[in-house]
C-alpha cells in the first residue's frame, strides 16, 4: 500500500525517508556541477555590486570617527556629572 507524499518526506514520492531506510543517491559529478555552477551565479551577482570609490569610503570613514569621538565625549561627560552626583549624595 502506497501513501501520498505529504511535506515531511519534501514530496520525495512514496519511499520512506527514516534513517534506516535512506538510500545514498550521491554522485560526484553532480555534486561538483552544483558547486561550478553556484559559484558561477556569486560571481554574477558580485558583478552587480556597485562599489564605493575611494573617495567615498574616506569620507564615510571620517563621518564614522568623528562621530564615534562625539559619543565618547558626551559618555564621558555623562558619566564625570552622575558620578561627581552621586559621591555629593552619599558623603551627606
Amino acid at each position: 500500500m502506497a501513501r501520498a507524499p505529504v511535506s515531511k518526506t519534501g514530496c520525495w514520492g512514496f519511499e520512506s525517508l527514516l534513517a534506516c531506510q535512506f538510500k545514498c543517491n550521491y554522485q560526484r559529478g553532480h555534486a561538483v556541477g552544483k558547486v561550478i555552477g553556484f559559484l558561477g551565479n556569486v560571481r554574477g551577482e558580485l558583478s552587480k555590486v556597485t562599489w564605493p570609490t575611494k573617495k567615498d569610503t574616506y569620507a564615510s570613514t571620517l563621518v564614522v570617527i568623528v562621530f564615534v569621538f562625539m559619543v565618547a565625549v558626551y559618555l564621558w561627560g555623562v558619566d564625570t556629572i552622575l558620578s561627581t552626583l552621586i559621591k555629593t549624595i552619599l558623603s551627606r
